[in-house]
């Protein structure tokens, strides 16, 4: 039959860009046990030691499978980013460029190493490193060290649950689920960014003023560079606003981090226009020389 010889276009896709389905299985192995956790505590009307040890037992599943998913959709990135490197498959010129620009190996080291140090600034700025030399943890909360804690309940999808980790007396781990989704997608955005401003300075045109040098850097630096930095002033703001800001801001919260997201990817989008077809021609025949 004629209809035996017609694929099917989401099997087709799927066929065609290898690493696809990885990245949506590791999605879903974030979204939906999160989902599932949050909706099914909220329905628990009164909380038992029974139910609670359950809690606790999901909770742990629920953060596991969580970093499981965010390592899930990091091996899928990278095998699409390596096939379209390739060749074997066409793809969307943005990823094209980006795959061809980490192929080389210092590109490579850059991203890992701006995405780390920026990781662990996002860290401590957001809270989920927790550093307080002046204080005691083991007298404040009645705890020993190195230990930890699971909240189980209550809260919105992401902000539960909450697993704190006393490592000593003064250094502590706060893990949020949203939280460290957004320091994992950002912190990746800014890593990129920031390699590909450094391939576009290497590959800056012949005779480039140091104006077209400056404008590069006020441009990109201003949407990449540190978006961690607009949440502090944010909360600066809090002191002068009064207690409605503690109302507004919390509202807005989610805005500013689909917002700082929006534009990091804006930023990859214009560096590999910047970047041209000759440029990462050029980036390509330098990782071909490399031994």
């Amino acid at each position: 039959m004629k209809g035996d010889h017609v694929s099917h276009p989401a099997r087709s896709l799927w066929l065609t860009w290898p690493g696809l389905g990885e990245a949506i299985l590791g999605l879903l192995l974030i979204a939906l046990p999160l989902r599932t956790y949050s909706v099914y505590v909220n329905l628990i009307p009164v909380f038992s030691n029974s139910s609670l040890s359950l809690l606790e037992m999901l909770a742990y599943l629920v953060l596991t499978s969580t970093l499981s998913g965010i390592l899930v959709v990091v091996l899928g990135i990278r095998r699409l980013l390596n096939v379209l490197r390739l060749g074997s498959v066409s793809g969307p010129a943005t990823l094209l460029a980006v795959a061809k620009v980490l192929s080389e190996e210092r590109y490579k080291r850059i991203m890992v190493a701006a995405t780390l140090l920026y990781g662990l600034f996002f860290a401590v700025v957001s809270g989920t490193v927790v550093y307080r030399p002046m204080e005691n943890f083991a007298q404040e909360y009645l705890i020993q060290a190195p230990s930890a804690v699971i909240a189980v309940c209550c809260g919105s999808t992401g902000l539960i649950p909450v697993l704190t980790v006393f490592l000593t007396n003064q250094l502590g781990l706060l893990v949020i689920p949203a939280n460290i989704l957004i320091l994992a997608a950002v912190s990746a955005l800014v890593g990129l960014n920031a390699t590909l401003i450094v391939c576009e300075y290497h590959n800056r045109p012949r005779g480039a003023s140091g104006r077209w040098l400056l404008g590069l850097g006020a441009f990109t630096g201003l949407f990449t560079a540190c978006p961690t930095c607009a949440g502090l002033f944010f909360s600066a703001l809090v002191v002068g606003l009064g207690s409605s800001a503690l109302v507004i801001l919390p509202s807005t919260q989610l805005y500013f981090v689909v917002g700082t997201i929006l534009v990091l990817i804006g930023g990859v989008y214009l560096s590999t226009r910047m970047l041209g077809q000759a440029v990462l021609g050029h980036c390509e025949r330098e990782q071909r020389r490399t031994p």
